[in-house]
This record gives structure tokens, C-alpha cells and sequence, in this order.
């Protein structure tokens, strides 16, 4: 269990909690001692080293009635908090319960939620404003956004399967998209910066990486093989609301239950936001043909094309054809090894809209 700062009895307002592992935690080890001066005795501060030391944290700040579960963190932090909350909320003591609001603070490389809400600052900005709300009893704006309910099979390293249930907001599942997020992440300190190297390379690869120059020795590996790389497709049997989408060789697949915004450069799933609905990106389109609708992504728009589906939906399924199993991308977050994923309609999340900063 993570170690608590301070303990307040009774009931308190706010719960935090901070991973001191995270990338923008590390060298600060009075994170959390400083936080906790942030909320004072109105709430509590946890650090979790690991996910397995997130449900004993929630299940006390259930316990304690807090109001507000607070993940200081981007994205992934979100996430982890949702799942782990949204399990215990099933357990016999708590069945009764219902989730609190759910607060990001913008401590990511994207931050998604946050900008799809109109959260703004950080995370000790968003506690120093959102304390003093509570203090003067100010009201607090809440936004009710669609999560994805996410039921996955997952192949271990013995060969055995293991089904499991997450929850999220924006996966990029296959292909170009997940492809992307792996070569964004491998760079030491991603940030939005970060999104147009990736592109640019990627564009800047295609006339060696598909052409007689890939043969050349004197040609760097990250030029030769960049474009290859990310434009290889997924090969998936992927079905949207029981309609089997006709192409197997997949060049990308993403599907989330709300629009985001990726460090100001690319848009997504602007069907995302109807109520009760996902939106499903499925293509099988070439490499040129991806890069041509680069446009499309950086004004949010709409794809059209023989092989593309992009449409709203309430459920969306892929299945694993080759001996590639999937490794997709949820908030920012890696599930690998998974041969099967349905993203379905999820429950409603309250989140607090602070602005601070």
C-alpha cells in the first residue's frame, strides 16, 4: 500500500494520489509532502509505486466519502485510477457506492481529458483552486463524459489466455496510429514537439524506405526502415456494430468515446462526443494515400474513402488473424499481447472542470 502523509478521520473532501515513478515526478521527492500542504486537512495524499497499490488507497477514500478522486498525472494516470476504482466499486462492501468525480491534472504528455473538459493549470494549481471552492462552498462545474468499457483476451508467455476488463477513453489499436505512439514514446521526453518529428520522419523515410535506395549501405537503418515501420498495417478481423469491415490488412485502427486533441497538432473522434456513442476509425489505405490525409488529421475532420469506415458506433470488436497479437495504446497507457479486444459503450465519468493558471 502506498504511504499516506497525513490521515484525516472521518470523512474528507479530496483524495490524491501521486506516483513519485512517474516521468514528471522523478527528483521530486516531496511531491507528495507538498500536495498534502496544498489540501490541507480537506483531503488526503497517497503515493502508489506500482497499480497494485492503487484499489487499497481508493477503497479508504470510499471509505473516508471523498469527493473527489484526484490522479496527479496525465492521461494514464487517469486511467489507471478509473479501472482500479471502477473494480472495487463491484466488491460487496462498496456495491452501494457510486464513482466520485475523477479530476487530471495535466501532468502528461497529451492530456486529452483534460483538454476535452477544459481543465487548465497543473496539478498544484488545479488543488489550490479546487480547496478553495470547497472551503467557500463555491460551486464546482461537472462534466459528464462517455468512457469505453474495454473486454480484452490476453495470450501469457506460457500460451494460456486470460480475459480482462478496462476501461478508457482513446485507443489507437492498430497500425499507423499505434505505430505512431511507439515511436513518440521511445523518445527520452515526448511532448507535443515530439508528434511533428515523428511525422515529419515518417514522410521524410517514405522515397527510401519504398524505393531500389533502401539497398544502399551507406543509408542510415532510421531512414531505411522508418517509413516501413510505421506504415506496416495490423492484420485483423475488425467488426463495428456487427458489420465486418471487408479489408484484413488493416493500416490503421482507433476507436474512443470522446474528441481529443494530440498537443495541439492532431484531432480525433469528433463523433466521439455524442452521448452514448464511440467513434470507430478503421482504413486500409496505402502509405501515400495515409499521408495524404494528413490534412484530415490536423483539422479534426472527417476521413472518407472506399476502404475507410469512420463512423459513431456502440461497439467495435478486433480480432487477431496473424501470429501478431496486438498491443495497443488506452490513455496513453500499453496493453500487449492481446488477441482479441472489444471496445463497447462505457459508464458515464463525472469530472470536475477546474480552472486554474
Amino acid at each position: 500500500m502506498g504511504r499516506v502523509l497525513q490521515t484525516v478521520s472521518g470523512a474528507v473532501q479530496i483524495g490524491v494520489i501521486t506516483n513519485p515513478n512517474s516521468r514528471k515526478n522523478r527528483g521530486h521527492a516531496n511531491r507528495a509532502a507538498k500536495l498534502q500542504r496544498i489540501v490541507g486537512p480537506m483531503g488526503e495524499v497517497h503515493e502508489t509505486r506500482d497499480v497494485d497499490s492503487i484499489k487499497p488507497i481508493l477503497r479508504e477514500f470510499l471509505r473516508k466519502r471523498a469527493r473527489y478522486w484526484v490522479a496527479d498525472g496525465g492521461d494514464g494516470a487517469l486511467h489507471w485510477m478509473l479501472r482500479a476504482g471502477l473494480e472495487v466499486l463491484e466488491e460487496p462492501e462498496f456495491r452501494e457506492s457510486e464513482l466520485p468525480l475523477t479530476l487530471p491534472t495535466n501532468g502528461g504528455t497529451i492530456d486529452f481529458v483534460a483538454g476535452n473538459v477544459g481543465i487548465k493549470g497543473n496539478a498544484e494549481q488545479l488543488l489550490d483552486k479546487l480547496r478553495g471552492k470547497l472551503e467557500r462552498g463555491s460551486h464546482v462545474e461537472e462534466v459528464e463524459v462517455d468512457a469505453m468499457r474495454i473486454d480484452a483476451v490476453e495470450v501469457k508467455d506460457d500460451g494460456t489466455e486470460d480475459s480482462f476488463r478496462t476501461y478508457g477513453f482513446a485507443s489507437a489499436a492498430g497500425g499507423f496510429a499505434q505505430r505512431f505512439y511507439a515511436k513518440y514514446y521511445a523518445h527520452q521526453d515526448p511532448k507535443p514537439s515530439t508528434i511533428v518529428k515523428v511525422v515529419a520522419s515518417t514522410v521524410a523515410s517514405v522515397p527510401f524506405g519504398y524505393s531500389p535506395l533502401r539497398k544502399l549501405r551507406a543509408l542510415p537503418s532510421e531512414l531505411r526502415d522508418y517509413a516501413p515501420f510505421m506504415f506496416n498495417p495490423t492484420r485483423a478481423r475488425v467488426t463495428i456494430d456487427g458489420a465486418t469491415f471487408p479489408y484484413e490488412q488493416c493500416s490503421t485502427i482507433n476507436v474512443g468515446s470522446m474528441s481529443i486533441n494530440l498537443g495541439n497538432v492532431f484531432r480525433f473522434f469528433n463523433k466521439g462526443d455524442e452521448p452514448g456513442k464511440l467513434h470507430a476509425l478503421v482504413a486500409a489505405t496505402s502509405p501515400m494515400e495515409t499521408i495524404a490525409r494528413l490534412p484530415s488529421m490536423l483539422a479534426g475532420g472527417d476521413f472518407r474513402g472506399r476502404k475507410i469506415r469512420d463512423q459513431s458506433c456502440r461497439e467495435m470488436t478486433m480480432e487477431a488473424l496473424g501470429d501478431e497479437l496486438f498491443a495497443p495504446i488506452i490513455d496513453g497507457e500499453y496493453y500487449r499481447n492481446l488477441r482479441k479486444v472489444t471496445f463497447s459503450v462505457g459508464p458515464r465519468v463525472r469530472i470536475p472542470k477546474v480552472v486554474a493558471g
